[in-house]
Protein backbone atom coordinates (compact mmCIF):
# COMPACT_ATOMS: atom_id res chain seq x y z
CA UNK A 1 0.00 0.00 0.00
CA UNK A 2 1.37 3.40 -0.91
CA UNK A 3 2.39 5.81 1.79
CA UNK A 4 0.44 9.06 1.74
CA UNK A 5 2.46 12.13 0.92
CA UNK A 6 2.51 14.88 3.53
CA UNK A 7 -0.21 17.52 3.27
CA UNK A 8 0.97 21.08 2.98
CA UNK A 9 1.38 22.69 6.40
CA UNK A 10 1.70 26.26 5.14
CA UNK A 11 -1.25 28.36 4.12
CA UNK A 12 -1.04 29.35 0.44
CA UNK A 13 -1.50 33.01 1.30
CA UNK A 14 1.71 32.92 3.35
CA UNK A 15 0.08 34.00 6.62
CA UNK A 16 2.13 33.64 9.76
CA UNK A 17 0.73 32.21 12.95
CA UNK A 18 0.50 35.00 15.53
CA UNK A 19 2.42 34.46 18.74
CA UNK A 20 -0.52 34.05 21.10
CA UNK A 21 1.72 33.63 24.12
CA UNK A 22 -0.41 30.73 25.22
CA UNK A 23 -1.84 32.19 28.42
CA UNK A 24 -5.26 30.75 28.96
CA UNK A 25 -5.86 32.01 32.46
CA UNK A 26 -8.51 29.42 33.16
CA UNK A 27 -9.14 26.49 35.39
CA UNK A 28 -11.23 23.40 35.00
CA UNK A 29 -12.57 24.43 31.65
CA UNK A 30 -11.64 21.81 29.09
CA UNK A 31 -12.58 18.20 28.48
CA UNK A 32 -15.85 16.51 27.58
CA UNK A 33 -19.37 17.62 28.26
CA UNK A 34 -22.86 17.60 26.82
CA UNK A 35 -23.59 18.26 23.20
CA UNK A 36 -25.77 20.99 21.81
CA UNK A 37 -26.75 19.10 18.70
CA UNK A 38 -25.65 18.42 15.15
CA UNK A 39 -26.25 20.24 11.91
CA UNK A 40 -26.30 19.07 8.33
CA UNK A 41 -23.01 19.13 6.46
CA UNK A 42 -22.59 22.08 4.07
CA UNK A 43 -22.04 21.41 0.40
CA UNK A 44 -18.50 20.95 -0.86
CA UNK A 45 -16.95 23.55 -3.09
CA UNK A 46 -13.69 22.98 -4.92
CA UNK A 47 -12.72 26.65 -4.84
CA UNK A 48 -13.77 27.90 -1.43
CA UNK A 49 -13.10 24.82 0.65
CA UNK A 50 -15.53 23.13 2.97
CA UNK A 51 -18.72 24.87 3.90
CA UNK A 52 -20.03 28.34 4.54
CA UNK A 53 -18.71 29.73 7.82
CA UNK A 54 -21.01 32.72 8.10
CA UNK A 55 -23.54 31.02 10.36
CA UNK A 56 -20.75 30.21 12.80
CA UNK A 57 -19.22 33.69 12.64
CA UNK A 58 -22.61 35.04 13.71
CA UNK A 59 -22.26 33.94 17.32
CA UNK A 60 -24.96 36.34 18.60
CA UNK A 61 -24.92 38.18 21.88
CA UNK A 62 -25.13 34.82 23.69
CA UNK A 63 -22.06 33.28 22.08
CA UNK A 64 -24.21 30.81 20.18
CA UNK A 65 -25.63 29.22 23.34
CA UNK A 66 -29.06 27.62 23.07
CA UNK A 67 -31.96 28.80 25.21
CA UNK A 68 -31.60 25.66 27.35
CA UNK A 69 -27.91 26.34 27.90
CA UNK A 70 -28.51 29.97 28.82
CA UNK A 71 -31.21 28.91 31.26
CA UNK A 72 -28.92 26.29 32.80
CA UNK A 73 -26.09 28.80 33.29
CA UNK A 74 -28.50 31.28 34.88
CA UNK A 75 -29.98 28.63 37.18
CA UNK A 76 -26.57 27.36 38.28
CA UNK A 77 -25.31 30.87 38.95
CA UNK A 78 -28.44 31.71 40.94
CA UNK A 79 -28.18 28.61 43.12
CA UNK A 80 -24.48 29.17 43.77
CA UNK A 81 -24.78 32.92 44.29
CA UNK A 82 -22.44 33.75 41.42
CA UNK A 83 -22.15 36.79 39.18
CA UNK A 84 -21.36 35.41 35.73
CA UNK A 85 -18.64 37.08 33.68
CA UNK A 86 -17.04 36.41 30.30
CA UNK A 87 -17.40 33.07 28.56
CA UNK A 88 -14.23 31.06 28.01
CA UNK A 89 -14.08 29.44 24.58
CA UNK A 90 -10.66 27.88 25.11
CA UNK A 91 -10.81 24.11 25.00
CA UNK A 92 -12.61 21.40 23.12
CA UNK A 93 -15.57 20.91 25.42
CA UNK A 94 -19.16 21.62 24.36
CA UNK A 95 -19.93 22.74 27.92
CA UNK A 96 -20.53 26.44 28.56
CA UNK A 97 -17.69 27.79 30.69
CA UNK A 98 -17.62 31.21 32.35
CA UNK A 99 -15.49 33.18 34.72
CA UNK A 100 -17.66 34.11 37.68
CA UNK A 101 -17.44 35.91 41.01
CA UNK A 102 -18.74 34.47 44.26
CA UNK A 103 -20.51 36.46 46.95
CA UNK A 104 -17.29 36.65 48.98
CA UNK A 105 -15.49 38.24 46.03
CA UNK A 106 -13.52 35.14 45.08
CA UNK A 107 -13.16 34.34 41.39
CA UNK A 108 -14.16 30.91 40.13
CA UNK A 109 -14.80 29.10 36.87
CA UNK A 110 -18.36 27.91 36.31
CA UNK A 111 -18.81 24.98 33.94
CA UNK A 112 -22.34 24.00 32.90
CA UNK A 113 -23.38 21.07 30.69
CA UNK A 114 -26.87 20.78 29.28
CA UNK A 115 -28.06 17.36 28.13
CA UNK A 116 -28.68 16.64 24.47
CA UNK A 117 -29.75 13.32 22.92
CA UNK A 118 -27.32 13.70 20.01
CA UNK A 119 -24.19 13.74 22.15
CA UNK A 120 -21.26 11.53 21.21
CA UNK A 121 -20.18 9.14 23.95
CA UNK A 122 -17.92 11.05 26.32
CA UNK A 123 -19.75 14.30 25.55
CA UNK A 124 -22.88 13.46 27.53
CA UNK A 125 -24.17 14.29 30.99
CA UNK A 126 -23.27 10.82 32.26
CA UNK A 127 -19.63 11.44 31.37
CA UNK A 128 -19.73 14.70 33.30
CA UNK A 129 -20.92 12.86 36.40
CA UNK A 130 -18.27 10.22 35.77
CA UNK A 131 -15.53 12.85 36.00
CA UNK A 132 -16.57 13.67 39.54
CA UNK A 133 -16.67 9.97 40.47
CA UNK A 134 -13.18 9.55 39.03
CA UNK A 135 -11.80 12.52 40.97
CA UNK A 136 -13.23 11.07 44.19
CA UNK A 137 -11.71 7.69 43.27
CA UNK A 138 -8.32 9.34 42.75
CA UNK A 139 -8.62 11.19 46.05
CA UNK A 140 -9.34 7.94 47.88
CA UNK A 141 -6.74 5.72 46.20
CA UNK A 142 -3.96 7.95 44.76
CA UNK A 143 -3.59 10.92 47.13
CA UNK A 144 -0.29 12.16 45.66
CA UNK A 145 -1.90 12.38 42.23
CA UNK A 146 -5.04 13.93 43.74
CA UNK A 147 -2.91 16.77 45.12
CA UNK A 148 -2.12 17.75 41.51
CA UNK A 149 -5.79 17.98 40.53
CA UNK A 150 -7.44 21.38 40.73
CA UNK A 151 -10.07 21.35 43.47
CA UNK A 152 -13.72 21.05 42.50
CA UNK A 153 -15.49 23.51 44.81
CA UNK A 154 -19.17 22.92 43.99
CA UNK A 155 -21.22 20.34 42.10
CA UNK A 156 -24.93 20.85 41.46
CA UNK A 157 -27.55 19.46 39.09
CA UNK A 158 -30.82 20.68 37.70
CA UNK A 159 -33.39 19.52 35.18
CA UNK A 160 -31.24 18.22 32.32
CA UNK A 161 -28.04 19.96 33.33
CA UNK A 162 -25.13 19.76 35.75
CA UNK A 163 -22.51 22.25 36.85
CA UNK A 164 -19.23 22.54 38.73
CA UNK A 165 -17.03 25.34 39.97
CA UNK A 166 -13.27 25.36 40.41
CA UNK A 167 -10.91 28.12 41.55
CA UNK A 168 -9.87 30.53 38.83
CA UNK A 169 -6.19 29.84 38.14
CA UNK A 170 -4.18 32.28 36.02
CA UNK A 171 -2.41 29.66 33.96
CA UNK A 172 -1.23 28.41 30.62
CA UNK A 173 -1.47 24.95 29.11
CA UNK A 174 1.36 22.48 28.57
CA UNK A 175 1.93 23.59 24.99
CA UNK A 176 1.94 27.35 25.59
CA UNK A 177 5.73 27.63 25.83
CA UNK A 178 5.97 26.06 22.36
CA UNK A 179 3.79 28.79 20.86
CA UNK A 180 6.10 31.64 21.84
CA UNK A 181 8.61 32.51 19.13
CA UNK A 182 10.46 29.40 17.99
CA UNK A 183 9.23 27.55 21.06
CA UNK A 184 10.92 26.76 24.37
CA UNK A 185 11.29 23.03 23.87
CA UNK A 186 13.33 22.47 27.01
CA UNK A 187 10.67 24.08 29.20
CA UNK A 188 8.02 22.02 27.44
CA UNK A 189 9.83 18.75 28.13
CA UNK A 190 10.53 19.77 31.73
CA UNK A 191 6.83 20.44 32.21
CA UNK A 192 5.91 17.28 30.33
CA UNK A 193 8.18 15.27 32.64
CA UNK A 194 6.49 16.83 35.68
CA UNK A 195 3.05 15.99 34.31
CA UNK A 196 4.07 12.43 33.50
CA UNK A 197 5.63 11.94 36.94
CA UNK A 198 2.27 12.82 38.45
CA UNK A 199 0.25 10.74 36.00
CA UNK A 200 2.54 7.71 35.62
CA UNK A 201 4.43 7.40 38.91
CA UNK A 202 1.78 8.69 41.32
CA UNK A 203 -1.17 7.53 39.24
CA UNK A 204 -1.01 4.70 36.72
CA UNK A 205 1.91 3.01 38.46
CA UNK A 206 0.13 2.84 41.82
CA UNK A 207 -1.83 -0.25 40.73
CA UNK A 208 -1.50 -3.05 38.17
CA UNK A 209 -4.30 -5.12 36.67
CA UNK A 210 -4.36 -7.94 34.10
CA UNK A 211 -5.29 -6.80 30.61
CA UNK A 212 -8.57 -8.44 29.59
CA UNK A 213 -8.69 -10.20 26.22
CA UNK A 214 -9.64 -7.88 23.38
CA UNK A 215 -8.74 -4.68 25.25
CA UNK A 216 -6.94 -3.08 22.29
CA UNK A 217 -9.82 -3.97 19.97
CA UNK A 218 -12.53 -2.75 22.33
CA UNK A 219 -10.99 0.41 23.78
CA UNK A 220 -8.45 1.79 21.32
CA UNK A 221 -9.90 0.59 17.99
CA UNK A 222 -13.53 0.08 18.98
CA UNK A 223 -14.00 3.67 20.13
CA UNK A 224 -13.73 5.01 16.58
CA UNK A 225 -15.89 2.25 15.10
CA UNK A 226 -18.62 2.91 17.70
CA UNK A 227 -18.64 6.61 16.79
CA UNK A 228 -18.55 6.01 13.03
CA UNK A 229 -22.38 6.19 12.59
CA UNK A 230 -22.26 9.84 13.68
CA UNK A 231 -19.82 10.60 10.87
CA UNK A 232 -21.81 8.55 8.37
CA UNK A 233 -24.90 10.59 9.23
CA UNK A 234 -23.33 14.03 9.04
CA UNK A 235 -20.46 13.51 6.58
CA UNK A 236 -21.88 10.80 4.29
CA UNK A 237 -19.83 12.03 1.31
CA UNK A 238 -16.66 10.75 2.98
CA UNK A 239 -17.47 8.55 5.96
CA UNK A 240 -19.50 6.11 3.89
CA UNK A 241 -16.77 5.53 1.31
CA UNK A 242 -14.43 2.53 1.19
CA UNK A 243 -11.63 4.50 -0.45
CA UNK A 244 -10.54 8.14 -0.35
CA UNK A 245 -8.05 10.11 -2.40
CA UNK A 246 -6.12 12.36 -0.02
CA UNK A 247 -3.14 14.46 -1.13
CA UNK A 248 -3.10 12.59 -4.43
CA UNK A 249 -2.97 9.11 -2.88
CA UNK A 250 -5.73 6.54 -3.11
CA UNK A 251 -6.18 5.30 0.45
CA UNK A 252 -8.33 2.77 2.22
CA UNK A 253 -11.00 4.41 4.37
CA UNK A 254 -10.44 4.00 8.13
CA UNK A 255 -13.32 1.66 8.98
CA UNK A 256 -12.65 -1.00 6.31
CA UNK A 257 -8.91 -0.66 6.92
CA UNK A 258 -9.30 -1.25 10.66
CA UNK A 259 -11.58 -4.23 10.09
CA UNK A 260 -9.05 -5.68 7.65
CA UNK A 261 -6.15 -5.13 10.06
CA UNK A 262 -8.08 -6.90 12.82
CA UNK A 263 -7.91 -9.98 10.58
CA UNK A 264 -4.64 -9.72 8.64
CA UNK A 265 -2.53 -8.21 11.45
CA UNK A 266 -4.08 -10.21 14.28
CA UNK A 267 -0.76 -11.46 15.65
CA UNK A 268 0.79 -8.00 15.49
CA UNK A 269 -2.17 -6.37 17.26
CA UNK A 270 -2.16 -9.06 19.95
CA UNK A 271 1.54 -8.31 20.52
CA UNK A 272 0.78 -4.58 20.77
CA UNK A 273 -1.80 -5.07 23.53
CA UNK A 274 -0.84 -3.64 26.95
CA UNK A 275 1.07 -6.05 29.18
CA UNK A 276 -1.06 -4.75 32.05
CA UNK A 277 -3.41 -1.89 32.88
CA UNK A 278 -2.86 0.74 35.53
CA UNK A 279 -4.76 2.94 37.93
CA UNK A 280 -7.20 5.29 36.08
CA UNK A 281 -5.13 8.45 36.49
CA UNK A 282 -6.92 10.55 33.84
CA UNK A 283 -7.85 9.30 30.36
CA UNK A 284 -8.06 12.61 28.44
CA UNK A 285 -4.74 14.41 28.81
CA UNK A 286 -4.88 16.78 25.90
CA UNK A 287 -2.47 19.63 26.58
CA UNK A 288 -5.27 22.00 27.64
CA UNK A 289 -6.05 19.73 30.59
CA UNK A 290 -2.49 20.13 31.95
CA UNK A 291 -2.08 23.63 33.36
CA UNK A 292 0.86 25.60 34.75
CA UNK A 293 0.43 28.72 36.86
CA UNK A 294 1.56 31.99 35.29
CA UNK A 295 1.91 33.72 38.66
CA UNK A 296 4.58 32.78 41.22
CA UNK A 297 7.59 30.52 40.75
CA UNK A 298 5.96 27.12 40.20
CA UNK A 299 6.36 27.12 36.43
CA UNK A 300 6.84 23.34 36.27
CA UNK A 301 4.19 22.42 38.84
CA UNK A 302 1.29 20.90 36.91
CA UNK A 303 -2.38 21.30 37.79
CA UNK A 304 -4.64 18.69 36.21
CA UNK A 305 -8.28 19.10 35.20
CA UNK A 306 -11.11 17.20 33.52
CA UNK A 307 -10.38 13.45 33.61
CA UNK A 308 -12.15 11.04 31.28
CA UNK A 309 -14.76 9.91 33.80
CA UNK A 310 -13.74 6.26 34.15
CA UNK A 311 -12.76 4.40 37.32
CA UNK A 312 -11.79 1.15 35.61
CA UNK A 313 -8.16 0.12 34.95
CA UNK A 314 -6.64 2.02 32.04
CA UNK A 315 -3.70 1.94 29.63
CA UNK A 316 -1.30 4.85 30.28
CA UNK A 317 -0.33 4.84 26.59
CA UNK A 318 -3.79 6.24 25.88
CA UNK A 319 -2.94 9.42 27.80
CA UNK A 320 0.60 9.80 26.47
CA UNK A 321 -0.79 9.54 22.94
CA UNK A 322 -3.28 12.31 23.77
CA UNK A 323 -0.41 14.70 24.44
CA UNK A 324 1.22 13.79 21.12
CA UNK A 325 -2.15 14.14 19.33
CA UNK A 326 -2.50 17.63 20.83
CA UNK A 327 0.81 18.68 19.26
CA UNK A 328 0.32 17.15 15.81
CA UNK A 329 -3.35 17.74 14.96
CA UNK A 330 -5.86 18.71 17.66
CA UNK A 331 -4.47 21.92 19.11
CA UNK A 332 -3.07 23.25 15.80
CA UNK A 333 -6.42 22.67 14.11
CA UNK A 334 -8.42 24.45 16.82
CA UNK A 335 -5.96 27.37 17.07
CA UNK A 336 -5.00 27.81 13.43
CA UNK A 337 -7.99 26.42 11.54
CA UNK A 338 -7.99 23.87 8.75
CA UNK A 339 -8.41 24.53 5.04
CA UNK A 340 -9.96 21.66 3.06
CA UNK A 341 -10.16 21.65 -0.72
CA UNK A 342 -11.48 19.13 -3.21
CA UNK A 343 -10.69 18.50 -6.87
CA UNK A 344 -14.28 18.79 -8.05
CA UNK A 345 -17.35 17.03 -6.63
CA UNK A 346 -15.86 13.55 -7.07
CA UNK A 347 -12.18 14.37 -6.76
CA UNK A 348 -9.48 14.02 -4.17
CA UNK A 349 -9.08 15.93 -0.94
CA UNK A 350 -6.36 18.37 0.09
CA UNK A 351 -5.74 19.79 3.57
CA UNK A 352 -3.55 22.41 5.12
CA UNK A 353 -3.69 24.41 8.31
CA UNK A 354 -4.74 27.99 7.69
CA UNK A 355 -1.53 29.30 9.23
CA UNK A 356 1.90 27.72 9.58
CA UNK A 357 2.06 25.40 12.57
CA UNK A 358 4.16 26.61 15.50
CA UNK A 359 7.75 25.39 14.94
CA UNK A 360 7.92 24.31 18.58
CA UNK A 361 4.94 21.99 18.09
CA UNK A 362 6.49 20.30 15.06
CA UNK A 363 9.87 19.89 16.72
CA UNK A 364 8.49 18.64 20.04
CA UNK A 365 6.19 16.17 18.28
CA UNK A 366 9.08 14.60 16.37
CA UNK A 367 11.25 14.44 19.50
CA UNK A 368 8.43 13.30 21.78
CA UNK A 369 8.85 9.52 21.72
CA UNK A 370 12.62 9.70 22.25
CA UNK A 371 12.26 12.19 25.11
CA UNK A 372 9.89 9.80 26.89
CA UNK A 373 12.96 7.70 27.71
CA UNK A 374 14.00 10.36 30.25
CA UNK A 375 10.67 10.13 32.12
CA UNK A 376 9.14 7.40 34.26
CA UNK A 377 7.65 5.75 31.19
CA UNK A 378 10.32 3.06 30.56
CA UNK A 379 10.05 1.74 34.13
CA UNK A 380 6.26 1.71 33.95
CA UNK A 381 6.32 -0.20 30.65
CA UNK A 382 8.87 -2.82 31.70
CA UNK A 383 7.82 -6.10 30.10
CA UNK A 384 5.73 -4.20 27.52
CA UNK A 385 8.23 -3.99 24.63
CA UNK A 386 5.86 -2.63 21.98
CA UNK A 387 4.39 0.28 23.94
CA UNK A 388 5.80 2.95 21.62
CA UNK A 389 4.32 1.25 18.56
CA UNK A 390 0.99 1.03 20.43
CA UNK A 391 1.36 4.74 21.18
CA UNK A 392 1.57 5.60 17.47
CA UNK A 393 -1.46 3.42 16.68
CA UNK A 394 -3.39 5.03 19.53
CA UNK A 395 -2.34 8.49 18.32
CA UNK A 396 -3.80 7.77 14.87
CA UNK A 397 -6.99 6.46 16.46
CA UNK A 398 -7.27 9.58 18.65
CA UNK A 399 -7.22 11.70 15.49
CA UNK A 400 -10.00 9.64 13.93
CA UNK A 401 -12.14 9.37 17.07
CA UNK A 402 -12.00 13.14 17.54
CA UNK A 403 -13.86 13.70 14.26
CA UNK A 404 -17.33 12.82 15.64
CA UNK A 405 -16.49 14.73 18.86
CA UNK A 406 -16.12 17.92 16.83
CA UNK A 407 -19.71 17.45 15.65
CA UNK A 408 -20.89 17.39 19.27
CA UNK A 409 -19.33 20.75 20.07
CA UNK A 410 -21.35 23.61 18.55
CA UNK A 411 -19.66 26.41 20.48
CA UNK A 412 -17.85 29.04 18.40
CA UNK A 413 -14.29 27.97 17.67
CA UNK A 414 -12.36 31.13 16.78
CA UNK A 415 -8.85 30.56 15.51
CA UNK A 416 -5.98 32.99 16.18
CA UNK A 417 -7.16 35.11 13.26
CA UNK A 418 -10.72 35.38 14.59
CA UNK A 419 -12.28 33.04 12.03
CA UNK A 420 -14.78 30.55 13.45
CA UNK A 421 -14.26 26.99 12.21
CA UNK A 422 -17.50 25.10 11.47
CA UNK A 423 -17.86 21.82 13.38
CA UNK A 424 -18.17 19.90 10.11
CA UNK A 425 -14.92 21.40 8.87
CA UNK A 426 -13.06 20.37 12.03
CA UNK A 427 -14.62 16.90 11.91
CA UNK A 428 -13.64 16.39 8.27
CA UNK A 429 -10.13 17.68 8.95
CA UNK A 430 -9.59 15.13 11.72
CA UNK A 431 -11.05 12.36 9.58
CA UNK A 432 -8.79 13.06 6.60
CA UNK A 433 -5.62 13.45 8.68
CA UNK A 434 -6.48 10.30 10.64
CA UNK A 435 -6.88 8.48 7.33
CA UNK A 436 -3.37 9.54 6.32
CA UNK A 437 -1.89 8.34 9.62
CA UNK A 438 -3.66 4.99 9.69
CA UNK A 439 -2.74 4.20 6.10
CA UNK A 440 0.91 5.00 6.80
CA UNK A 441 0.92 2.60 9.76
CA UNK A 442 -0.60 -0.12 7.59
CA UNK A 443 1.92 0.60 4.83
CA UNK A 444 4.89 0.32 7.19
CA UNK A 445 3.52 -2.93 8.61
CA UNK A 446 2.99 -4.35 5.11
CA UNK A 447 6.62 -3.50 4.33
CA UNK A 448 7.62 -5.78 7.19
CA UNK A 449 8.93 -3.06 9.50
CA UNK A 450 9.69 -4.44 12.96
CA UNK A 451 9.92 -0.89 14.29
CA UNK A 452 8.02 2.02 12.84
CA UNK A 453 9.80 5.00 11.30
CA UNK A 454 8.38 7.63 13.63
CA UNK A 455 9.53 10.69 11.68
CA UNK A 456 8.17 9.32 8.41
CA UNK A 457 4.89 8.49 10.12
CA UNK A 458 4.30 11.80 11.89
CA UNK A 459 5.40 13.73 8.80
CA UNK A 460 2.17 12.78 7.00
CA UNK A 461 0.42 15.33 9.24
CA UNK A 462 3.27 17.62 10.40
CA UNK A 463 5.18 17.93 7.13
CA UNK A 464 8.25 16.78 9.05
CA UNK A 465 10.34 18.39 11.79
CA UNK A 466 11.33 22.02 11.20
CA UNK A 467 14.80 22.54 9.72
CA UNK A 468 17.60 22.96 12.29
Amino acid sequence: MATAKPPSRTAPDGDTAPDDGGASGHSGVTGHGSATGHGSAPAYDDTTGYGDTTRYDDTTEHGGASAAERAAVAAAADRLGLTVGEEIWEGGSPARVHRARAADGGEVVLKVLAAHPGAVDGHDLGSFRGKLHQIRHITDHAPKLAARYLTVLDTIEGDGWAATTTPYLPSEDLGACLRRGDGDEELFFARNADALRALLTDGYGSAAHPTPPGHLDDVHIGRFLRRLPVLEEHLPEVAGQRELVVEGRRLEAPAPLLRRLLETERDRLDALAPARLGFPAHGDTNIRNLLFATEGDANTDVRIIDPRGSTGPWDPVYDIAKILFSLTVWDPMLRLGIRIRRDGPDGGWHTDFRRPVYPGYRSAAHHYLDRLDATGAPALFEGDPHWKQRLLLTHALHVLAEAPCRLSDRKPKPDVGGRHSPPEELALGHYLLGTLLLNDLAAQWSEGAANLDTDRHLAVVTGGPPPP
